[in-house]
Order: C-alpha cells, then structure tokens, then sequence
C-alpha cells in the first residue's frame, strides 16, 4: 500500500487501484455539516463500495465520523429531529467539522497510516470537540482480496461544561440512535444475511462488537464487509443501526440509546473497524480480520 496527495486528502492505492480516497469536506454546503470523510472506497478489485451526497440524504459523505447533536449543535447535516410531534426541521444550528494539520505519516509493513488533528464548531464557529483522528490502512490477514480501514478518534472537551453528543433516539425517535461512524452504501446494495458474535442479526439496533455481512452491489459486484467496535470494553451503549430497504446504510451507532457525556476538561476516545473483500468470505475468517 502506498499514499498519494491529493489537493483535498489523500488517497491509498494498492497497485493501481485507488481503495480509498480521504477528501476534507471542501466544497460541502453548510446546511449539510462539511466535514473530512471517505469516498469512494473500494474493494481490491475495484468495486465501489459507499455513496456520497445521495439525492435522499446529501448530508451522508461516504464513510463519515460525526454527530447529529453536539451541544446545542447539528454536527451531522441536513434536518434536525425535534420530536415525534415536530419530525425533523431545517435549523439554523449546522455547524462543521475541520481539519486543521496533518501530524504523522507513515508506511510500514505493507501498511499506510496517518494521523491529523481537527476542529468541531457550532454554527456560529463556536469551538467544541478537538479531535485527534488517527487512520490505518493494511491488507487482511486471512484473504488476498481484502483489506481493512481502521479509524481512531480521540475528542476533547474544548468548552467550559460538560459536553453532550446525541443522536435523535434521545427525542423520542424509534431505531434514530445513529451517530459516531457511518456507512452510506452504494446505490442499489442488496445484502444478505448479517451475523453478529452470537449469531444471525434480524433488526436494527442488535447489540454486537462485530457485524459481517455479504452483499451485492448495484454494479453487480459480490462483496463482504465486516465491522467492529475495537474497544477493548465497551464505552457506550454499542448497537448496529442499519437500513436497507430506504437506503442502503450501516452505522457504527456508539450512543444507540444513550448519549455520550463529554466532562470538562475530558475526553472521549472511540476506535473502529471496517474490512472490505471481493467476494464472498466466510463469516468465521472475517471475524480473524476484525479482532486481530
């Protein structure tokens, strides 16, 4: 794996193909948070795994890290959910997410790293979270079709109180405990089955350190995908939101139903994992990749 410079991020080529592509969120309308994220990524051979700005949802950027609330703050884009009464309203309250350095670059051992700092503001620039967003990407360890995407971040406190970060579940919206890590798949993803630790996941909001699942893409493409929380104990309330029928989306939903709580002067640190194969990969092989 090597990585290239590109004019808004980098990208990280495996051969000649370009599996992941970083952009910091230039050119990104407020109303829908601009913020740094992943698009496209894709499998070694070349599939395309996420979609970006979808007509439905313009405010989902590929593979993205963000919150809908944030303080008194819409950190996620688009719509605010007020209430089962009220729904969603477009506020004045977006704010964004920005990067500010890159800090470390590495390439060692057929795997490519980096580290960068960024900045989360209200929507009157008010300065929030910083973030210490640390990324890996290396091949997979049981499958020469596959790779995986690790991303770490660090958030600290940069206001004078303590600090909430929530999803919508909170105001009363049933499975809305998206926030943290989330996937917008490609247009057209069909899935199969998904399995968590203990076996075969049926609904959103099922409670696993681990989710694999294969699926076809709207190409036609086989692919698997496997997801983990990497923590080495769990620093919320872990859960896997997921929609397919709408849209085709996977969120790594850390504050499924109850809010993170950032303390003065504190932190919060969330770790994550995504594999990415061609093709079909048994379930237990994938699971080797995710806890390694």
């Amino acid at each position: 794996m090597r990585l290239a410079d590109h004019s808004d991020g980098l990208d990280v080529v495996v051969q000649n193909t370009t599996i992941a592509e970083y952009r910091l969120g230039t050119g990104i309308d407020a109303v829908n948070t601009p913020k740094p994220h992943f698009h496209p990524l894709r499998t070694i051979g070349g599939a395309r795994v996420t979609d970006f700005a979808p007509e439905d949802h313009p405010w989902h950027q590929g593979l993205q890290f963000a919150f809908p609330r944030v303080g008194d703050h819409n950190l996620w884009g688009g719509g605010t959910y007020l209430g089962p009464d009220e729904g969603y309203k477009i506020l004045q309250d977006q704010g964004m997410i920005s990067h500010r350095s890159w800090d470390t670059r590495e390439l060692t051992d057929g795997r490519a790293s980096w580290t960068e700092t960024l900045e989360w503001t209200g929507h009157e620039g008010q300065a929030l979270l910083a973030e210490r967003r640390a990324v890996t990407a290396s091949p997979s360890d049981v499958s020469s079709a596959g790779w995986r995407l690790d991303l770490n971040s660090h958030l600290s406190n940069l206001t004078s109180s303590e600090l909430t970060l929530a999803t919508p579940a909170q105001r009363g919206r049933p499975d809305g405990g998206y926030g943290g890590l989330f996937l917008r798949l490609a247009e057209g993803f069909v899935p199969g089955q998904l399995w968590g630790d203990h076996g075969e996941i049926t609904q959103s909001g099922a409670r696993s350190r681990t989710l694999v699942l294969s699926g076809t893409t709207g190409a036609g493409d086989v692919v698997t995908l496997g997801l983990a929380f990497t923590d080495p104990s769990p620093v919320g309330d872990q859960a896997w939101l997921y929609r397919f029928e709408d849209f085709p989306a996977i969120g790594w939903a850390g504050a499924y139903e109850t809010p993170f709580t950032v303390p003065v002067d504190g932190a919060l640190e969330l770790r994550h994992r995504l594999a990415i194969y061609d093709g079909a990969v048994d379930v237990d092989l994938v699971r080797k990749d995710l806890e390694h």
